[in-house]
């Protein structure tokens, strides 16, 4: 503990006293203190003896074995020793079932009692849609039309067509125009020859049917037979070509 300083009592006391607040301010409290007390020898224990080394052989030969120790297991206080077997656990005990339970019963019923309650809402109508499902909707189906069978025709398309073609030449040679591809025909087989006279009908029956019947056959059926009479009295006009008839 700190010493008080000496009181100036004589003409060396006051270098004392500065001598001793120097010391006190460098040195700490503990510059009086005797070298004994100021140096304090480091506490020493002596470390437990260790246990003999047991070796193989003296496990051996041993004439009776020694019991196993217990010895201190590291961190035994906190995990159990692994080296004892192992309590037998009791079996978990099966969870019986919860009843659900009762309501209870209100304490003021008031029954016969109407109830301001609002009705559910209802949903409210999608928009109308063409691809909208309609419950209890059924199309109508389209009303099936009975088929009319024609009657058959009492002509058959080559009769109808051969008579087309003959009234046409009828009316060609009423009108005149079989003279015309006759005499032409045999004025061309008495100058030139029988072949020339063939040549110059077939060509003309060629020529009127590509340049002409084809552009009208799909016409009226009236102004088509009109427009067939120049093809039919040409044909007519060539099939009865005789070069040794004298008409």
């Amino acid at each position: 503990m700190p010493t008080t300083p000496p009181h100036p009592t004589e003409p060396e006391a006051d270098e004392r006293r500065v001598q001793h607040l120097l010391r006190m301010r460098i040195d700490g409290p503990t510059a009086h203190q005797p070298a004994a007390a100021q140096t304090v020898p480091p506490r020493t224990t002596q470390a437990p003896a260790a246990a003999p080394v047991r070796d193989w052989w003296d496990d051996l030969y041993a004439d009776e074995p020694e019991p196993e120790t217990d010895g201190p297991v590291r961190g035994g206080g906190r995990l159990p020793d692994w080296r004892k077997p192992k309590p037998v656990l009791p079996a978990p005990a099966e969870d019986e079932p919860e009843e659900p339970e009762e309501p209870a019963a209100e304490e003021n019923p008031t029954p016969d009692v109407e109830q301001d309650t609002e009705p559910p809402a209802k949903p409210a109508p999608a928009a109308p849609g063409w691809l909208q499902p309609e419950p209890g909707y059924y199309p109508p189906l389209p009303p099936v039309l009975p088929t009319v069978r024609r009657a058959p025709a009492a002509l058959s398309p080559k009769t109808r067509a051969g008579l087309y073609n003959a009234a046409a030449a009828g009316a060609g040679w009423s009108l005149g125009l079989y003279d015309l591809f006759a005499r032409a025909i045999a004025n061309c087989g008495a100058t030139t020859s029988i072949g020339g006279a063939l040549t110059l009908g077939a060509g003309s029956c060629l020529v009127i049917a590509h340049l002409w019947d084809r552009r009208t056959r799909h016409w009226w059926i009236g102004l088509a037979w009109v427009a067939r009479i120049p093809l039919a009295t040409a044909i007519t006009a060539l099939a009865l070509y005789a070069p040794a008839s004298t008409i």
